[in-house]
């Protein structure tokens, strides 16, 4: 532990991370490009038809755009930012200093985007008739400022799990220019215009009375949804092409689904934005408003999944051959377990384990390298201590942490002496034995 712990012992680390990044994929691939390219498109074809209801539906979407995107999007941008910073700042800061020029350059496209918008929004009355089309260009210089942004996370993104020739010759640009990079680069961008569509398409069903200007919003949507889906699939299975045999293994652990339920909710997810699709081009006057319903939560669902398996499958590490999942380097490895974990901890208050110390000593290296992804208690049954390990034995769990990684090949080996391992599983056995004591007491006072 070279930095101080941090802990939400019953949520999670790990959860607290993922509920942030979720709500900000969503705005930032749903919202800051899907759907604003969906609204420049509107633009576009609204200029082009003479159309001044799609005009008038992209200036009202240009509102909720910029209130979405500064407001939610940058407050859950800067809270990944805080939330890893605190709970994963070795992670953070490796990759802070392998892409520092690449995060700055982010920033700079990034309030050039915000800029962007802000004209675009308040310049709508400032060009018209034939000068529409200047107003338009500002609308798709912010679409390519908006995928610029994703372009530069990208590869700050897909390194982690494809590091490629970075752990051998350390070079920003092959860390960058990774693997994953234009698989995951592809994904990204089209996964953004299908959630847009399937976003956007509830409140077009709610909110726009107009039946015929309904039918020309889907119509538009279902010609980009035409091209954007088919290249969606096409570049997942790049992806999975490309990345590790032992990460592809771990897609389906890493849901907690069993395999034949992953197909089975996987398949018809893909079925409703396929008939969803078919929809909109062969009857955009009459879409369904329960099968918008049923698009929206599909890809809501998709998006947790697809966050909840890339951050998953890179495990037992958290950057690929180079950082395990709690923080040790894959290097460092041999030398904790001749010397000692706790002994180059910076913040653990033991050094030593004596046979005064053993608790204290275990909850250490509880905090040290199981922390990152279980908790004693907590709403995840599978990854808290209280249940996984209840009726174990001491020597039992000793047996086990001693052998992790060869029983559970995605999870990182235990580092330490002997005697650092002992006082874990002492530390371990002992808190499960309490947790699961207060918890029938509990009960028995409630009968």
């Amino acid at each position: 532990m070279d930095f101080p712990v941090v802990e939400f012992p019953w949520l999670g680390n790990g959860t607290v991370i993922a509920i942030i990044a979720i709500i900000h994929v969503i705005i930032s691939h749903g919202v800051a490009i899907g759907a604003t390219t969906l609204m420049v498109s509107m633009e576009y074809t609204g200029i082009k038809n003479q159309n001044e209801g799609l005009i008038s539906l992209a200036r009202k979407f240009s509102k909720w755009v910029l209130i979405i995107t500064t407001t939610v999007g940058a407050i859950t941008g800067v809270g990944i930012w805080f939330s890893t910073t605190v709970i994963q700042p070795d992670s953070i800061g490796s990759l802070l200093r392998i892409f520092f020029w690449a995060w700055f350059a982010e920033w700079i496209v990034f309030i050039t985007e915000v800029v962007l918008l802000l004209v675009y929004f308040y310049t709508w009355d400032k060009w018209t008739g034939a000068k529409r089309y200047i107003h338009n260009r500002i609308g798709w210089a912010l679409v390519f400022f908006g995928w610029l942004t994703a372009a530069i996370i990208t590869g700050v993104l897909a390194a982690k799990l494809t590091p490629g020739k970075w752990t051998e010759t350390l070079s920003f640009w092959n860390a960058f220019f990774n693997p994953t990079y234009l698989p995951s680069l592809a994904f990204r961008t089209f996964i953004a215009i299908v959630l847009a569509i399937a976003l956007v398409s509830v409140f077009i069903k709610f909110f726009v009375k107009d039946r015929d200007l309904q039918s020309d919003v889907f119509k538009l949507f279902g010609k980009i949804n035409l091209v954007a889906l088919p290249l969606l699939l096409l570049s997942g299975v790049w992806y999975l092409y490309k990345i590790p045999a032992e990460a592809y293994d771990l897609i389906v652990w890493s849901t907690g689904m069993s395999k034949k339920m992953f197909d089975w909710i996987n398949i018809a997810g893909l079925l409703v934005f396929i008939i969803f699709g078919l929809w909109m081009i062969l009857k955009s006057n009459k879409v369904p408003f329960i099968l918008a319903i049923a698009v929206f939560f599909s890809s809501i669902g998709f998006i947790a999944e697809f966050e909840m398996v890339r951050e998953s499958v890179r495990k037992p590490f958290i950057i690929y051959d180079y950082m395990y999942a709690n923080g040790i380097l894959e290097k460092d490895a041999e030398l904790y377990n001749k010397e000692g974990y706790l002994t180059h901890s910076t913040f653990a208050k033991v050094k030593e384990v004596t046979d005064d110390n053993k608790y204290e000593a275990g909850e250490e290296l509880y905090k040290g390298q199981c922390l990152a992804c279980h908790t004693i208690d907590g709403w995840r049954d599978t990854r808290a201590f209280a249940n996984r390990l209840d009726g174990w034995t001491e020597e039992t769990i000793d047996m086990y942490i001693g052998q992790l990684n060869e029983a559970r090949p995605f999870m990182p080996p235990f580092v330490g002496t002997e005697e650092e391992r002992q006082a874990l599983a002492h530390f371990l056995f002992k808190v499960t034995e309490e947790v699961n004591n207060d918890s029938n007491q509990a009960k028995g006072a409630d009968e």
